[in-house]
């Protein structure tokens, strides 16, 4: 199936690993100030479309690789 890839990248400290495994569940956020929900629903929007969302993290360099496809379902 045809899809649209978008990367968002940063550069900032990365996405500490023992939270890697469940940043897009709601309430999960590695800032003090962060109400966790940003990729929670990032995920439910992205996948309302049919579309994944992954994430690579690492010091240095974050990467969410959006798909969307290009094609409705049937």
């Amino acid at each position: 199936r045809l899809a649209c890839r978008v990367d968002i990248i940063d550069n900032g400290p990365g996405i500490p690993r023992e939270l890697q495994p469940n940043i897009f569940y709601p309430m999960i956020s590695g800032r003090p100030d962060g109400t966790g929900l940003g990729l929670a629903i990032t995920q439910s929007i992205v996948g309302q479309h049919q579309g994944l969302v992954e994430c690579e993290s690492q010091p240095g360099c974050t990467r969410f690789i959006i798909f969307l496809p290009l094609e409705a379902s049937e």
